[in-house]
């Protein structure tokens, strides 16, 4: 779709944005194959706060099997904190390097304790260059209703 198109349909970014071998079903299995996946190194360079979140693996919320709803609060406190940056203009990259093995090295480093765990780690900062795509966002009342569904405010 068009630029024009994008903005009317309020349906996110357009591919155009993305390098021609991501495009492309064939290319893009190659184009996965063929890139290794950066260093923790790599991934934090340049970063000027990175946000580790931990929580205590001791405590779950009630009734929850396995902290699911531990897990999901948590969730709700990134997408918070995700929402107040962007609305800040600051970058906000959630990163999964800080999963598996590369936890054991970042609770030492931190000197984190037991029975801490990393839930999350984030980047932070003001971007060098701002992105030159369009992105949009559907209006609100789009989706919302008043006080039962399919009634408009």
């Amino acid at each position: 779709m068009s630029e024009e198109e994008l903005r009317q349909k309020k349906v996110g970014i357009l591919g155009l944005q993305f390098p021609p071998a991501w495009r492309e079903r064939e290319q893009l299995a190659t184009a996965m194959k063929d890139r290794t996946p950066g260093t923790l190194n790599e991934t934090i360079k340049g970063s000027p706060a990175v946000l580790v979140v931990v929580y205590d693996t001791k405590k779950r919320a009630p009734a929850s099997e396995g902290d699911v709803l531990g897990m999901l609060s948590l969730g709700c406190v990134m997408e918070n904190m995700w929402l107040m940056a962007q609305e800040l203009e600051i970058g906000f990259q959630i990163m999964s390097a800080f999963s598996g093995p590369v936890q054991k090295e970042v609770r030492k480093i931190l000197k984190i304790p037991e029975p801490m765990a990393v839930s999350f780690a984030v980047r932070l900062g003001y971007p060098a260059v701002q992105p030159g795509y369009v992105r949009v966002r559907r209006d609100i009342e789009s989706f919302t209703y008043r006080n039962a569904f399919g009634k408009k405010w």
